[in-house]
């Protein structure tokens, strides 16, 4: 069964290729190009996000519902420390961690942690940013063997053979189990596509 995360981001995918008026065989083939795989209900919410940034390219613009919660009218917040806490919100995202993408979803961590309501409230950042990244930081390495074993399964060679060796490999100067290396491992492993896609 797909996670709540997944079922919105297939159905949004869905809307895009309406939009688009992409006919089935240009889908499929859409989808084994950017995936590896022929059909929307066999993605990881990685796979998924990935998909709809190639949709978005290709002119599909999300359009926000009418009735957005006044939460998501404010404007971001966009101090250098929010848009740290923000890119980390949205990495753990990107790794199928946390499902809700929005500004409203990070408003009520920060509410958890730093006990205001919004990002440009915060006092001091520094614990909301650590607190996110130590979080990303648990979360990574098993996203990052998974991303691996899914290459090295279609066919992809890569020159790294453990999560930490590919870490240290991106980050030579940092603990192979940082934040920053493991987030430079992921980055990384964007660069690799199934044989089929790159064909």
């Amino acid at each position: 069964m797909p996670t709540p995360e997944q079922s919105r981001l297939i159905k949004l995918c869905h809307v895009a290729r309406r939009d688009l008026q992409l006919d089935e065989d240009t889908w499929r083939a859409m989808l084994m190009e950017v995936t590896g795989k022929r059909s929307s209900k066999e993605l990881t919410v990685p796979q998924l996000n990935r998909v709809l940034g190639h949709l978005k390219e290709k002119g599909f613009k999300v359009r926000k519902p009418k009735a957005a919660a006044p939460a998501e009218r404010r404007p971001l917040d966009s101090a250098s420390e929010s848009q740290k806490a923000r890119a980390v919100w949205l990495l753990l995202v990107e790794i199928g961690t946390v499902r809700d993408p929005s500004e409203a979803a990070l408003n009520a961590y920060v509410r958890r942690q730093a006990g205001v309501d919004d990002l440009r409230w915060v006092k001091d950042m520094a614990p909301v940013i650590e607190g996110l990244k130590a979080w990303a930081a648990r979360k990574l390495p098993s996203a990052i063997q998974a991303r691996m074993e899914a290459l090295v399964q279609a066919g992809v060679v890569l020159p790294w053979r453990s999560v930490p060796e590919l870490a240290r490999a991106q980050a030579p100067k940092a603990n192979p189990a940082c934040f920053t290396a493991l987030w430079a491992a992921w980055d990384a492993l964007k660069a690799y596509v199934p044989k089929q896609a790159a064909q």
